[in-house]
């Protein structure tokens, strides 16, 4: 079977689902998993503040999955120069920058937090050009389809 960019697109629309159905999941052991990390982390807990960043990032991820869902139907309908993409990358990236703030807020606690949110607020910066690249797109998609 030869790879096709059908098949990668259906693939990459499976792995999004399985990731929100995966997050979904994990959303349910959020308190598990901050008690966890307070016993293995041998400095003094910071359970509720890890819970509420956890759940604030979590409720953001699954923001950023939908509209991925949303964005990559679009693309298996060959809708690629398309207002209604731009969109979607204009939520992701403000999704990620949602996410840089929850987790610069528990760097207050763990330094680790500045790591999460840097890289969360780069993701977001690479994609707020992306939003910008696809806009101009756009825009000349069209003015040629309005061109005889």
């Amino acid at each position: 079977m030869k790879w096709t960019q059908k098949a990668s697109l259906r693939l990459t629309t499976i792995i999004n689902w399985v990731a929100f159905a995966t997050v979904v999941f994990l959303m349910f052991f959020i308190p598990v998993m901050a008690r966890w990390y307070d016993d293995v982390s041998m400095t003094p807990p910071i359970f509720l503040p890890l819970c509420i960043c956890l759940y604030l990032s979590a409720g953001q991820g699954l923001v950023v999955l939908l509209t991925l869902g949303r964005l990559l139907h679009n693309l298996n309908r060959d809708r690629i120069f398309v207002t209604q993409n731009v969109t979607c990358l204009r939520i992701i990236s403000w999704c990620c920058f949602g996410i840089a703030l929850v987790f610069l807020g528990l760097a207050w606690f763990r330094s680790l937090g500045l790591l999460v949110a840097f890289a969360a607020a780069f993701f977001g910066l690479i994609l707020r050009v992306l939003k910008n690249v696809f806009a101009r797109a756009v825009t000349l998609q069209e003015e040629a389809d309005y061109t005889i």
